[in-house]
């Protein structure tokens, strides 16, 4: 079937006109504005030489030009690739070399980066640079407006054509670019928006009274999940720059721009209520907070220090929806969920557990992969024929790569990714599930277990990077194994306190071969 290429941009100009849209540093673009200066990016790159289904790679910080080349791209029939500014430049090369890319749009902050790599990027014929002081070899983003026009394009495409590329976050290898269809990315709109008026029983939908803050890369999982939803409802998005986290600036914003939803990744949340805790009184207007990669412990801090304000959710860069999701009203004579990540995010999706052999459904508790089907599961990787196959399994479930089980009601309990199971002393150790301890210390700011060695004499060691000013001590590291034994889990065979683990996203996820091969390091010295 055929649709309009940006249809929604276009239609919230219509309904919302001259109400505010888009607020960053103190300044507000309405729906209007931000439509019509879409427009002028895509029709300003269409002038500039690049052509309907070109790939362009998008690298920069949360900013108005980043959502003006989001609705830009999307309304001309541009395939915008959505590169991650916490992964090593070379691997956003290989990624533009690989989708074929013609156009680079990027924040000048990256211009040393780029500048460095511009000459291996073997299709790139435009370079658009973000900010003061572009370099001659970029068009500065506002000659790019000025040259575009602000008519709209009523460009037809097939839903089945790509709308753009989303990356996965590169925690194991280089990310792999996963095609959104027009049809499936409309899809994870209606999910999320399902998800958004669903938080809470006898809480109104989201609209024009929300205020949605993305403080995190919009690039990544608060953009993907969130930005649609509530500016289809005709909410104000509030941005802030994300290429530093300070949990200070980040508490005055929700408090003084009234926010009532936003996205926040566990490893970001803990200095956040660290904050709100030392302020002894903080109101807010939070109504909507999607927490992500959150522990049991966790969740009970932000009930009390917030209110029951929250969803935990689940799901992966392919998805783009929450896919599943826990509400503080499911844990009400049930502690023990708070353990899980909920159940489906929306009536139309489907989640089961499958062996990750035979792709036959497992009981409820037995571990075995988590498998989704919704029509959100759309989709390949770009030029990757092989590992598209091996993303499903028969009847269409897509296999995230993680593991889990179901439990009688149908929620669902995560162990941890594939593969990354260690197998200590002939039983099988789940990372997860220590970690998930080792986080309720409150001393510990983030952690990782890793077996080190072969399997019959391999090592459980936890890595551990502390919070300031804590200093590493055997006493802490007794606290911790304590926890740990205390909980029924595997304790580490050693703690191992370190400055700063290696992650993306700030914190969110931990790049575990990239530690193990430091700690083996550490150990041979």
């Amino acid at each position: 079937m055929k649709i309009e290429a940006g249809l929604l941009t276009r239609q919230l100009a219509e309904r919302f006109g001259s109400t505010g849209a888009l607020t960053y540093n103190g300044r507000t673009l309405s729906f209007s504005e931000l439509n019509g200066a879409a427009c002028r990016v895509g029709s300003g790159l269409r002038s500039a030489g690049l052509y309907r289904g070109d790939r362009v790679g998008v690298l920069g910080f949360n900013c108005p030009e980043l959502a003006e080349t989001w609705l830009g791209l999307e309304k001309h029939n541009l395939v915008r690739t959505l590169l991650h500014s916490h992964i090593d430049i070379a691997a956003n090369v290989a990624t533009m070399n690989h989708v074929e890319a013609t156009g680079l749009i990027f924040d000048t902050r990256m211009t040393d980066l780029i500048e460095a790599h511009r000459r291996e990027l073997a299709n790139v014929r435009l370079f658009v640079a973000i900010g003061p002081g572009a370099p001659d070899w970029a068009t500065p983003f506002e000659q790019l407006l000025a040259e575009g026009s602000p008519e709209e394009p009523f460009l037809d495409v097939d839903e089945d054509e790509p709308c753009f590329l989303q990356l996965t976050s590169g925690t194991t290898g280089n990310p792999k670019p996963w095609v959104k269809t027009y049809r499936s990315w409309h899809a994870v709109v209606n999910h999320n928006m399902h998800h958004l008026d669903t938080f809470a029983p006898g809480a109104p939908s989201i609209g024009p009274q929300d205020v949605n803050l993305h403080f995190h890369p919009l690039q990544w999982a608060t953009g993907f999940l969130t930005f649609y939803p509530y500016m289809l409802r005709g909410a104000r998005t509030v941005l802030v720059d994300d290429e530093a986290f300070d949990p200070e600036v980040l508490l005055d914003t929700i408090a003084s721009e009234e926010v009532t939803g936003t996205l926040v990744p566990a490893s970001l949340l803990t200095p956040l209520l660290d904050a709100v805790a030392a302020r002894g009184r903080y109101e807010h207007q939070l109504r909507r907070m999607v927490i992500v990669f959150g522990t049991p412990d966790i969740l009970r801090r932000a009930t009390d220090l917030l209110g029951p304000v929250w969803a935990h959710g689940f799901g992966s860069s392919e998805q783009g929806g929450v896919t599943t999701r826990l509400l503080p009203t499911e844990l009400e004579g049930h502690p023990e969920r708070a353990e899980s990540v909920g159940r489906g995010g929306s009536p139309f999706f489907d989640v089961a557990i499958l062996n990750p052999v035979s792709g036959q459904r497992l009981a409820p508790r037995e571990i075995g992969e988590i498998a989704v089907r919704s029509p959100m599961s759309i989709g390949s990787y770009w030029g990757l024929e092989e590992a598209t196959r091996a993303a499903y399994f028969e009847n269409d479930w897509f296999r995230p790569r993680d593991l889990g089980y179901v439990d009688d009601d149908g929620f669902v309990y995560y162990a941890g990714r594939a593969g990354e199971e260690i197998q200590v002393a002939g039983t099988v150790v789940y990372p997860h599930h220590v970690e998930a301890q080792i986080l309720g210390q409150p001393a510990v700011k983030n952690c990782a277990v890793v077996g080190l060695g072969a399997d019959a004499s391999a090592e459980l060691v936890a890595a551990v990077e502390l919070k300031d000013p804590t200093g590493a001590s055997s006493e802490l590291e007794a606290e911790i194994l304590a926890r740990c034994a205390a909980s029924g889990q595997r304790s580490p065979d050693r703690v191992v306190f370190v400055d700063e683990l290696p992650a993306v996203l700030g914190g969110a996820k931990v790049q575990r071969k990239v530690l193990r091969d430091q700690l083996m390091a550490r150990t041979r010295a």
